[in-house]
């Protein structure tokens, strides 16, 4: 299973993701624009990554090249799959509504986003059911089980 990043980590990644086989220094020119890092940052993000599995690297010809290990679709899944894994089922349509609030969208990403909604509206259960242990979320499931129990 991956393990977890950083948030200066995912910029370093999203660089190699971008472009697979840059070397130190083209990652680090890259990210020099929009942050304030010294070269030794960037080269200890990029040790990080590697101990992760994130990234391979090869020398060739005295020159050191970065590869992504995991894509950037697969990892952004996982990372949304622990995300939902992690809180009450019934709290996940207030997360898409939120992602919709904070995010920035087209018009065709809109037209596509209602598209699959209307897709599974048809199949989509009247109610979710929690599937939480009583007392970790706020959803009131449990409530009853709980008072019973005191």
């Amino acid at each position: 299973m991956e393990q977890m990043i950083s948030a200066a980590e995912w910029q370093v990644m999203r660089v190699i993701w971008a472009h697979p086989g840059y070397t130190s220094s083209q990652i680090i020119s890259a990210l020099q624009e929009g942050f304030d890092w010294q070269v030794s940052t960037v080269k200890t993000l990029l040790g990080r990554l590697r101990k992760k599995s994130y990234l391979k690297m090869e020398k060739v010809s005295g020159q050191y090249y970065y590869y992504p290990l995991v894509e950037e679709k697969e990892h952004v899944q996982l990372q949304l799959q622990l995300l939902l894994n992690t809180m009450c089922s019934t709290k996940h349509g207030e997360l898409v509504g939120q992602l919709l609030e904070m995010g920035e969208f087209s018009c065709s990403d809109l037209r596509s986003l209602g598209e699959r909604i209307a897709q599974q509206e048809s199949s989509a259960p009247e109610q979710i059911a929690c599937h939480c242990l009583a007392g970790q979320c706020t959803c009131h499931h449990h409530k009853e089980n709980t008072h019973a129990k005191n």
